[in-house]
């Protein structure tokens, strides 16, 4: 059987409580980062890169590679997509935004691509992103999270690693990671990594 994230967000599989309130245990593990990028008036979307903890990422080589060396081939990558990764509509794609104070609701991707590196699978997608009414500045908050906590999203260690701009050249931004934020999931409180940008056109 396929083993999709989907599958196993469905499965009602079991969390772990510690006696200082209900403290899930994940079950899949993703270091993350992202990549905004500009157009020539506005920010156009976000790029997201997922890397899968081991044990994951040899049940996708599995099921999905047929090449010793885990290399995907473009068939290989369409079929993770569609049986591994499109059904996240569901969830946003575990990812929340917010500009200008407003949530963004995350209903689809684009450019979705998948490798396998260092014993590693990882994801690439982009989000598209508009601001609506831009204001100077504008701030752009950004966060990858399972509220059912089966997933458990980490920003990459250091911060240059975990946010950059692309085709930023005509506007001002600064991006600041907030780690170890406390947010609410549906089994207690647990911690994730939000990443804050502003940016505005340079005068």
């Amino acid at each position: 059987m396929r083993r999709s994230l989907l599958v196993l967000l469905m499965t009602g599989m079991t969390a772990v409580f510690c006696d200082d309130g209900a403290a899930a245990h994940p079950h899949v593990f993703i270091k993350h980062s992202m990549r905004l990028i500009f157009g020539a008036d506005d920010i156009v979307g976000v790029r997201m890169r997922w890397t899968f903890d081991e044990m994951y990422s040899s049940m996708i080589k599995s099921d999905y590679t047929k090449s010793g060396d885990g290399s995907l081939t473009p068939a290989d990558v369409r079929a993770i997509e569609k049986e591994n990764f499109s059904n996240l509509a569901n969830f946003g794609f575990f990812v929340d935004v917010r500009i200008n104070d407003k949530p963004i609701r995350v209903t689809s991707v684009k450019d979705f691509d998948a490798k396998y590196k260092d014993n590693r699978m990882i994801f690439e997608f982009t989000v598209p992103l508009a601001t609506g009414a831009p204001q100077k500045p504008n701030v752009i908050e950004l966060d990858a999270f399972d509220p059912e906590y089966y997933v458990e999203f980490t920003i990459a260690d250091q911060d240059a690693e975990a946010v950059s701009v692309e085709h930023g050249d005509r506007f001002a931004t600064g991006c600041t990671v907030k780690r170890d934020i406390r947010r609410n999931s549906e089994l207690g409180p647990v911690n994730t990594d939000i990443v804050e940008c502003t940016y505005q056109p340079k005068s």
